[in-house]
């Protein structure tokens, strides 16, 4: 079994507003939140706004201090200033703060500057990762002249360059086009197969899916699920099916319909323009009960198969239930 890299313990965060010096009100950004990333694993970070997401990777990036708890990088203490401890970490931030006027070089050599890397280690391992980036034919750009996909492989570069052994990221994908998102993607299982580690929050599930080993689902400042992709998968799957429906007949009274009873749950629904998919969890036999009481309310049900179940359905699922 793989040795734990990454642990939080009982981490606790509150946002406290004052006035004239008191503090009026209190918001718990983190509850006692609680989880482990093993080496080698692409840990999937998701919650929905306000759930904690950005607080928690502040914290373990060390921009924040949390009011209580453990954070733990290879069993020592983040926030005990050891500076080769902290060093494992590689951060790329949503929101990609580079020299304009700087070129690629020039920017990999002031952030290695902040980690005392000497100019002939940063000259190598930049060289070798700006092309790793794609980015080796732009040497003589300046930031400025980049677009926002190249920005933000070099931000990467930035965040890899002192070869941390985890890699936290905050919507890498965010702003770059399908193009730049399949490139990004590729990169992040090529390091991992490498051995890094990486923690990945997105609000992208399907990208979760497709790239991550691991997820954990934050809600509310607490982890309401940590599990491999794989045994989320099959713990729900079994259950689900999916209706498809005419969007306008599918109204209000149905849905409170289908609610009243226990053993059925409303865990997604889409818009399609003429219809509505309606993913219900359930077991099988309640189906024909489900279909004779919408039949009955005028519904017209065009298509009933069984639903693969992806992970916006548990992500919509376990956020609901721990409101």
């Amino acid at each position: 079994m793989a040795a734990t890299l990454l642990e939080l313990k009982d981490v606790q965060k509150d946002y406290r507003m004052r006035s004239y010096g008191r503090v009026i009100r209190t918001h718990k950004a983190l509850d006692n939140l609680s989880f482990k990333v093993k080496k080698g694993q692409i840990f999937g970070f998701l919650g929905p706004n306000g759930a904690g997401k950005t607080t928690t990777i502040k914290c373990i990036t060390g921009i924040l201090r949390c009011d209580n708890g453990t954070i733990l990088i290879d069993g020592k203490n983040i926030e005990n200033n050891d500076f080769e401890n902290k060093n494992k970490i590689g951060f790329l931030p949503e929101q990609v703060g580079l020299y304009g006027n700087l070129t690629p070089i020039q920017t990999l050599k002031y952030y290695g500057g902040f980690y005392s890397l000497s100019d002939s280690t940063i000259q190598e391992r930049g060289s070798n990762l700006l092309e790793l980036l794609g980015l080796d034919n732009s040497l003589g750009k300046t930031v400025d002249e980049f677009s926002l996909g190249m920005r933000k492989r070099l931000a990467l570069a930035t965040a890899l360059l002192h070869e941390p052994e985890i890699l936290v990221l905050d919507e890498p994908t965010s702003g770059l086009d399908p193009r730049g998102v399949r490139a990004l993607r590729t990169l992040l299982l090529d390091l991992n197969k490498k051995g890094l580690t990486i923690l990945l929050s997105s609000h992208i599930l399907s990208e979760v899916q497709e790239i991550c080993t691991d997820v954990g689902i934050i809600n509310n400042g607490k982890m309401v699920r940590q599990e491999s992709i794989s045994e989320i998968m099959k713990a729900v799957e079994k259950t689900a099916i999916k209706l498809s429906l005419r969007v306008n007949d599918f109204t209000n009274k149905d849905e409170k319909l289908i609610i009243k009873n226990k053993k059925i749950k409303i865990i997604n629904k889409k818009d399609l323009g003429k219809h509505k998919i309606i993913i219900l969890k359930l077991k099988e036999d309640l189906i024909p009960w489900v279909t004779d009481k919408l039949v009955s309310n005028g519904t017209k049900i065009y298509s009933i198969e069984p639903h693969n179940t992806t992970l916006e359905d548990v992500f919509l699922t376990e956020t609901e239930e721990n409101k």
